[in-house]
């Protein structure tokens, strides 16, 4: 039998090329929170420097005040803590919930996402949220930075800014540690949730636990958390199985000169390979759910019926008023959400498909020797309409209006700083028209009043959140005060539903580690109260008011499974309605409480189920056997949360968390081979940043050094660059150009702006510099100034996977050299489209000259771009790394490109067509260029400022004037600062 492929996940497939490329090519940078430009302050401690933007003082205050007790309980778990002080970013750049970190040893830093998780999510089981993500993300820290107890010669020549753990841990080991970590620190997380016991047992009853190579994989249902709850429970059983402390001995090992790699570690500790412990704990994991689904089956298994097999997501059911539609939101697979809408009445070939139904149950009865019908699900029903992503960003929360026809959804929307903020919409299934409710309001699961003049919602903003009303007409929020409430500011609200007749909301409440169901006055004058669930159990997923008002509808996990549950509104009663293997929420009542949909978790996704309700025959299924996790995690080591007093904030310091990384990039092409390295530094948010580097090539590549220094902390980003470059085009074999032949010393000063709107983006940039001139044939030298101003506009609409995009640009140039004064104009229109199957996009570009320019000054078509020298030098330049650096030179110059990139692959196929003349002069034949090419504009988009850019390719080149017909191969690794 051959033997399995060694796992290759991203954090391990691209750990050594990502980060030997941030270490060699660049500093760290993180750039997915607010801008650089934004009033920033810095919390410390003695173990971490937490930097935020001011309006997030108080959440990130709580934090600080937290992350000390944190970091104590996970070193003393784990057995190590860097010496170095860990950077914590806290902020709100997705309006989502979410960790990351990044184990440097020179700088390790995490990033806290303060929105809260919705309680229907993995993450929706915690004691604190603000204790549980910083648990997570500081338990990845600290496991991943153990660096190397005696490194070799090499590294301590060339020191990497990683170590050896974080080098040779699969994914599914990183995010399962820190998710074990984080279970068994706070006694909550998902190791102690009913949803990951939930995914487990249903996943191991239908024989679809993910393959060793599949965990850590992020394709298909759930594809992407099986890393974290797999993987988390597959290190409880090793660790249960080998006894306590072998995990650390497990660290300890990979860390260890001897260790090696992590299978040959894994080895030495637990005996076997792990692929084949895991299948181990694949059958013992498979064996109890099979001995739960019994206990479940004995006791009475209760769903309803099935009413559509789905794979993948779904979420949000609701039945509109008329009962007439069932709306819900789908996410199919990764990348892919919309809103959908069935027709509840059957269609004609659904009653045709039901009546055959029925004739083979009827055979079936009548003849026992008749074959059954074994398909897996009913025939299916296709939505009749559909709402998908619009430029990136999936509707959210959808709910019916009361007219039946409108649906209230929320989706999130960029600032101009490009932050994202939830706001309200609505969609018109009939027509397919969607309008705008709110502005950066920040608002989401609104649930609309029976006269549809307003909604009750949900305002999440800086970490914290509150009921609000939404006068729908104007799009105004206003905080509802409800009286009686327990005036914690760090209670988390969400999925308000209003009553019939409006005048009380049903909402989920975190308080004390559990989610609550509080009736709440919409009118902010009757107080609060709670209607209990059974055992002191959470509630989870949106209630639902029954039609009459007297009941909710609500899922509850009291017997440890997310069971549907109806609660009185009264209180005065529960009653537990089904009993289910997986896990049932998100009830839908129908017109006259009759039946009610609801979800169902399976190991394809989640199914649409109906279970009647008829009057006197609700069941009540609370007293079945309660079931533990299918694997019960190890005893837990859980303390209270301390929260420790910190000092006032300061202005942020960009010299804090500056860091120097040694830089280095390289062309090499028909213009030449040019290598450069040197060094690169920058701090924590990109606020400043600078770099110095020299650069040699071969007889036709450019050489010398250059340095840049940037400037980030206004909202006008401001560069300087000076440089001295030797080039030689006269010695290129394609097209020798010596009359370019030159030495150039100068520098440059540029300042840009942009800013972002939900359909695209504007930036402009106005630049200026100088140099002196040595021309290398003649000896001759002068002087050459410049100044120029670039404006540049985006625009976009995509509904899914396809749309257009059009971008466009103008810039504007004049200078003088060697006495003589030019100007220039060229412009850019770019179209783009995308589909499916591939993006497609055509440019055009031209440009002329005035005045007297001279060869320095000409347009000039063909060769790389290059970080030797500032980009104001080189705006006469229309790259193309195919040709030889000036190909074509001329007062005048026009083509375009057209390229084309298939969806599933990394690849691009392109078609250019340029030329350049002097006024006066016929046009020339067009340069023409075929290729293919692998190119990465954003390497490493979360760890630079600016954009590394990689790419290797090919072209065949034809031109009559220089007449030359030949394949061209060219490669580079560009850092443009």
């Amino acid at each position: 039998m051959a033997r399995p492929r060694r796992d290759r996940s991203p954090l391990r497939a691209t750990a050594v090329a990502a980060i030997a490329i941030a270490f060699f090519f660049g500093s760290s940078g993180a750039m997915r929170a607010q801008r650089p430009s934004a009033g920033w302050r810095t919390i410390e401690t003695p173990h971490f420097r937490v930097h935020f933007p001011a309006p997030f003082e108080a959440w990130a205050g709580r934090a600080a005040s937290a992350l000390e007790g944190v970091h104590a309980r996970v070193a003393d778990y784990i057995g190590y803590s860097p010496a170095r002080r860990i950077d914590v970013l806290v902020s709100d750049p997705e309006a989502d919930s979410n960790g990351l970190a990044y184990p440097y040893l020179d700088r390790p830093f995490i990033e806290l996402w303060a929105t809260p998780p919705d309680p229907d999510s993995g993450l929706g089981d915690f004691r604190d949220w603000t204790e549980l993500l910083a648990t997570h993300e500081v338990a990845h820290i600290l496991h991943l930075t153990r660096p190397r107890n005696r490194p070799g010669w090499l590294a301590r020549l060339v020191p990497l800014p990683v170590g050896p753990v974080f080098l040779n841990s699969p994914r599914w080991l990183a995010e399962g540690y820190a998710t074990l970590v984080e279970g068994a620190l706070t006694g909550s997380g998902r190791p102690a949730s009913s949803y990951r016991a939930s995914v487990l047992r249903r996943f191991a009853i239908e024989g679809k636990l993910p393959s060793y190579g599949a965990l850590n994989g992020t394709g298909g249902w759930l594809g992407g958390s099986m890393a974290y709850l797999v993987g988390s429970s597959y290190l409880e059983w090793l660790e249960a199985r080998e006894g306590s402390g072998s995990l650390r001995n497990l660290w300890k090992r990979m860390a260890s000169r001897r260790g090696g790699d992590f299978e040959k570690a894994f080895r030495a500790i637990f005996g076997r390979r792990p692929e084949d412990l895991y299948d181990r704990f694949r059958a013992d994991l498979t064996a109890r759910a099979l001995d739960q689904e019994k206990a479940l089956t004995a006791a009475g298994l209760a769903a309803g019926e099935t009413w559509q097999r789905l794979e993948g997501g779904t979420a949000s059911p609701q039945v509109s008023a008329d009962g007439s539609r069932l709306l819900a939101r789908r996410s199919p697979r990764r990348g892919e959400a919309f809103l959908a809408v069935w027709t509840l009445e059957p269609s004609a070939a659904e009653r045709d498909a039901t009546a055959k139904r029925a004739e083979r149950e009827r055979a079936l009865a009548e003849d026992p020797n008749e074959v059954p019908d074994k398909r897996e699900s009913p025939d299916p029903r296709s939505p009749r309409w559909t709402l998908p992503r619009w430029n990136g960003q999936a509707p959210e929360d959808p709910r019916w209006m009361p007219d039946g026809r409108r649906v209230l959804f929320t989706r999130r929307s960029p600032g101009a700083d490009g932050v994202l903020h939830r706001d309200l919409f609505l969609w018109e299934p009939d027509s397919g028209r969607v309008s705008r409710v709110t502005r950066l309001a920040d608002v989401s699961d609104a649930d609309p009043s029976p006269d549809g003049s307003w909604a009750i919602a949900v305002r999440g903003r800086h970490g914290r959140t509150e009921l609000v009303r939404v006068e729908l007409h104007t799009g105004e929020s206003i905080p509802l005060a409800p009286s009686g409430g327990t005036g914690d500011p760090w209670e988390v609200w969400s999925h308000p539903r209003l009553s019939p007749d409006g005048r009380t909301v049903a909402v989920l409440v975190h308080r004390e580690g559990v989610w609550r169901l509080r009736l709440v006055d919409a009118g902010g004058g009757r107080a609060a109260s709670e209607l209990p669930a059974p055992g002191g159990a959470s509630v989870f997923g949106a209630p639902a008011w029954s039609r009459d008002g007297s009941a909710i509808f609500a899922a509850t996990d009291a017997t440890g499974v997310w069971e549907l549950a109806r609660f009185d509104a009264s209180g005065s009663a529960v009653r537990v309605l089904t009993r289910v293997t997986g896990g049932a929420f998100s009830p839908a009542p129908v017109p006259g409480d009759a039946a009610v949909f609801f979800l169902e978790l399976t190991a394809k996704g989640v199914d649409v189920r109906r279970l009647a309700l008829t009057e006197g025959s609700e069941p009540d299924l609370g007293g079945g056997p309660r079931l533990p996790a299918v694997l019960a995690p190890p005893s837990s080591e859980s303390r209270p949360a301390v929260f420790s007093v910190v000092s006032p904030s300061r202005p942020y310091r960009a010299m804090d968390t500056h860091v120097v990384r040694i830089y280095s990039s390289f062309t090499a092409g028909p213009d030449g081979a040019s290598y450069l390295a040197g060094a690169q530094g920058t701090d924590l948010l990109g606020r400043l940043g600078w770099f110095a580097a020299g650069a040699t090539g071969n007889a036709a590549g450019p050489r010398g050094a250059t340095a840049a220094l940037s400037w980030s902390g206004w909202p006008v980003e401001i560069r300087v660059q000076a440089s001295s470059a030797i080039e030689r085009p006269g010695a290129q074999r394609l097209v020798a150009r010596p009359e370019l032949d030159s030495e150039r010393r100068g520098g440059a000063l540029s300042a840009s702006w942009a800013s972002i709107f939900p359909a695209g983006s504007i930036r402009a940039e106005a630049w200026g510099g100088a140099e002196r001139i040595e021309e290398l044939a003649t000896g001759r030298r002068f002087g050459r100034s410049s100044g120029g101003l670039r404006l540049d506009g985006s625009w976009r609409r995509i509904r899914g996977k396809s749309g257009l995009g059009l971008r466009a640009s103008v810039a504007e140039e004049a200078g003088r050299t060697d006495g003589a004064s030019w100007d220039r104009v060229d412009g850019m229109l770019r179209v783009t489209g995308w589909t499916s199957a591939a993006t497609v996009s055509l440019s055009g570009r031209t440009g002329s000259s005035g005045g007297a320019p001279t060869v320095f000054d000409r347009f000039a078509v063909g060769g790389a771009a290059s970080a030797l020298l500032p980009r104001s030098f080189d705006s006469r330049s229309i790259e193309s790394p195919a040709l030889s650096a000036a190909a074509q030179l001329g007062e005048r110059f026009e083509g375009g490109r057209l390229e084309a990139s298939p969806a599933s692959a990394p690849f691009l196929f392109y078609v250019e067509r340029w030329r350049a003349w002097d006024r006066g002069a016929p046009r020339p034949d067009l340069l023409r260029l075929e290729g293919v090419e692998l190119r990465i504009d954003r390497l490493i988009p979360l760890e630079l400022p600016a954009a590394l850019s990689a790419y290797v390719g090919a072209a065949r080149v034809r031109s009559t004037a220089p007449r030359f017909d030949s394949i061209r191969g060219y490669a580079g690794l560009i850092y443009r600062p």
